[in-house]
């Protein structure tokens, strides 16, 4: 279980076997990666085990892959801690 002070925050790491997606797009980018036995990078949410928001072949790609930190407005950890407020009810 997450500590109450990571709950929701997004975080990269490395593609395990048990990972699952639930849109459409990243289950079918993960299935590959899995099929290949290629050891990409998965971002996933604290307090959500085991489910992926987005599949990569490196670090850095998942680093600017959101929209906000690729058009400079927050860095990766700003958006993430956004991210988080906005998940426990924060302001949006």
């Amino acid at each position: 279980m997450s500590s109450k002070h990571k709950k929701f925050r997004p975080y990269i790491r490395r593609l395990k076997p048990s990972d699952r997606a639930d849109d459409w797009r990243t289950a079918l980018r993960l299935a590959v990666y899995q099929m290949r036995n290629w050891n990409g990078w998965v971002m996933v949410q604290h307090g959500f085990p085991g489910r992926v928001m987005a599949v990569g072949e490196s670090k850095q790609e998942l680093l600017r892959s959101p929209f906000s930190v690729l058009s400079g407005r927050y860095s990766f950890k700003q958006w993430a801690r956004e991210v988080q407020r906005h998940a426990l009810g924060g302001r949006p």
